[in-house]
């Protein structure tokens, strides 16, 4: 129920006042009226007011984005999906879930949006308060002094006031978050592990020069802002984080830890009492005075900053940046997806659209339910990790060729594991490629840069059904209906028939093949060749329908000749394949829609032109119509809700 108090304040549920307020740039009042007077015991409008304070920056910025940013954070908020991903949690009937559908109902056709299909990575009325999303340059992540403004410091500085998500001119964030003061750097000479030498750029004299324990490798530093100590880290023994703090004058070492992974970030409030560290994984905040570890809390950040008095934390990734409390942090670990940052994919769809795997979370590519969690193998470490190519969905299954577990095949309607396969082991070295229906593999063990003697083979016994030959890297490629593979190898593209392991035709060349592609279809291949040439095979009828010279636009990769020189070399990405769309009938795309990364969001473009624009930083997958598209932590569908006839006069 509304409290009395706030009789005289628009009503944070009607979805005119809200938006009102956006468009008239007003979000930031209404919002602080409401958190200044709202009912402890309000819960509906808490919800709210969290998602809109965690999206204020970006509403103000871009006012359309105010309906999709908040209906994708409550949709979800208490509902039994979230409680499924998050792997915690009751379910109490997603109570903001009504409300929701009928705004989007009452908006009417506003024209495509972004629907996420699943819940946000992390839950509302948790430790993360703000998210600001933006060109941040390469400066660290800073609050100012008094804590209201929060961006990334450096020449080109970027930053918001934290009250209104106003942008500041970037010479004023520059002057509110300050310059940090003297950058140091840390030296490390090979003889002397253990040693940490800091001193401030451009300075000959060492501010530390101290044997902390016989064994680490230090990489960053900071000083208290009182100059009393300073904070090493780095890494030692097998990759694990290493933390020292070491008093001035004397560089007397007071603690030293070891947890996590390689530290590569730190930071400290302005007493010293508390230090944050990231090693890319997890960020951990231990105690200034005595290096008791406090929290671990599992955030991704390239970088990290901590507020003067400790309360808040500013991580950055990419180009987001993300406020947390520092209090609700220490209070126990995070919720957040589970399973999304494990295992070795990022987001992949099967071809019929119907499945989606990112991390080791197996989900319906539709509907973006969640199938099931799949036990997928460990990183092989001992073995240097698993194949680059050793997993792949298809629409029937999911296959898996690791280091520990070895060749390991799951249902991918029910998320089953039905065999698994220890006797083939694959590791880093090995080259790897899955035919689309994951029946057949080809693969090889690398030996440096020389080529690699390669097999055909049945995924499901290891019978071994052609030898291919001696193949440079990235030269294989299966048709896909999977009856065929392509393998170029020296002056010729040989095309093999899979399921009997014969040659079906050789496509000659006048010089050594580079890279070869195959179209969406199947019909023709596309080839590139040290002559500079590309072309394009007609396959059902085994010859060349045409060809030309390589031009500035194609993009090309590092390559040695075999006299170990360094060129250019053509390779069917699929970058270069989207530049020959369309050319003597060659077509790859699957549909008409590219991603775009700028600014912490992601555009989503047709003939050019942004059709809907989407709060997701890390690179997108699109499913092969191009109406969905995920990340390991994203899953969204592409409403389209054409714009009504009165909008669109």
């Amino acid at each position: 129920m509304r409290s009395e108090t706030m009789a005289d304040v628009p009503d944070l549920l009607d979805p005119a006042v809200l938006e009102r307020a956006a468009a008239e740039g007003s979000l930031a009042r209404l919002v602080a009226d409401w958190t200044a007077r709202v009912a402890a015991g309000d819960e509906l409008r808490r919800v709210v007011l969290a998602a809109l304070r965690l999206d204020l920056a970006l509403i103000v910025r871009e006012p359309e984005l105010l309906f999709p940013c908040l209906y994708n954070r409550v949709y979800w908020h208490a509902s039994a999906e979230a409680a499924a991903f998050y792997g915690e949690g009751i379910d109490v009937g997603a109570p903001l879930r009504g409300w929701a559908e009928r705004w989007r109902a009452a908006r009417g056709r506003r024209g495509p949006w972004a629907r996420s299909l699943r819940p946000p990575e992390f839950p509302l009325l948790g430790p993360l308060r703000e998210e600001y999303r933006g060109a941040l340059g390469q400066g660290a992540p800073a609050f100012s002094r008094d804590g209201q403004v929060v961006g990334c410091a450096g020449a080109t500085a970027s930053a918001w006031e934290r009250a209104t998500g106003r942008a500041l001119p970037s010479e004023l964030a520059a002057q509110r978050l300050g310059d940090g003061g003297p950058e140091l750097e840390v030296r490390f000479d090979s003889g002397a592990w253990g040693w940490a030498r800091v001193r401030e750029r451009g300075r000959e004299k060492w501010l530390v020069e101290v044997d902390v324990d016989g064994d680490s490798k230090f990489d960053c530093a900071l000083r208290l802002a009182d100059g009393t100590a300073v904070i090493v880290a780095g890494w030692c023994a097998d990759y694990d984080g290493s933390i020292a703090r070491i008093d001035l004058p004397g560089a007397k070492v007071r603690w030293r830890v070891q947890l996590g992974g390689q530290i590569h970030a730190l930071a400290c409030d302005r007493a010293g009492a508390l230090v944050a560290a990231s090693d890319g994984a997890a960020v951990h905040l231990l105690d200034g005075t005595s290096g008791a570890t406090l929290a671990s809390a599992p955030l991704s950040a390239h970088a990290l900053g901590l507020a003067a008095d400790g309360s808040t934390l500013v991580t950055r990734h990419e180009d987001v940046l993300r406020v947390w409390d520092v209090a609700g942090l220490r209070r126990g670990r995070p919720v957040r997806l589970r399973g999304t940052h494990d295992g070795w994919i990022d987001a992949a769809f099967s071809p019929d659209g119907q499945r989606l795997i990112t991390g080791t979370l197996l989900c319906d590519g539709r509907d973006g339910r969640l199938v099931a969690r799949l036990d997928l193998d460990g990183p092989g470490c001992l073995e240097g990790g698993p194949p680059e190519d050793g997993r792949r969905l298809a629409d029937d299954r999911f296959v898996e060729m690791a280091p520990m577990r070895g060749v390991a095949i799951w249902d991918a309607r029910d998320g089953r594991r039905q065999r698994v396969d220890a006797g083939r082991r694959y590791g880093h070295t090995h080259e790897i490629v899955l035919s689309p229906d994951t029946r057949w593999y080809v693969h090889g063990r690398r030996r440096g840069a020389e080529p690699t003697e390669m097999r055909l083979c049945a995924v499901d016994d290891g019978s071994v059904r052609a030898e291919l030959g001696s193949i440079e890297r990235d030269c294989v490629v299966f048709t896909p209906d999977s009856q065929r593979v392509l393998v170029a190898a020296g002056e010729a593209v040989t095309v093999w028939r899979v399921p009997t392991g014969t040659r079906e035709a050789t496509l000659r060349h006048p010089a050594a093949v580079t890279g070869v592609g195959v179209a969406r279809d199947g019909s023709c291949a596309v080839t590139g060749a040290r002559d500079g040439v590309l072309r394009v095979w007609d396959l059902a009828r085994r010859e060349l329908r045409g060809s030309r010279p390589l031009a500035a636009e194609d993009p090309l990769q590092r390559s040695w000749s075999g006299r170990g020189e360094e060129t250019g070399a053509w390779r069917a990405t699929p970058e270069a394949l989207a530049r020959l769309e369309g050319w003597l009938g060659f077509s790859y795309a699957r549909h008409a829609s590219t991603p775009r990364r700028r600014d912490g969001l992601t555009d989503i473009l047709e003939a050019g032109r942004v059709r809907v624009r989407v709060p997701a930083q890390a690179r997108l997958e699109a499913a092969p119509d191009g109406s969905r598209w995920a990340s390991r932590v994203d899953h969204f569908v592409i409403e389209d809700e054409p714009l009504a006839a009165a909008a669109e006069t």
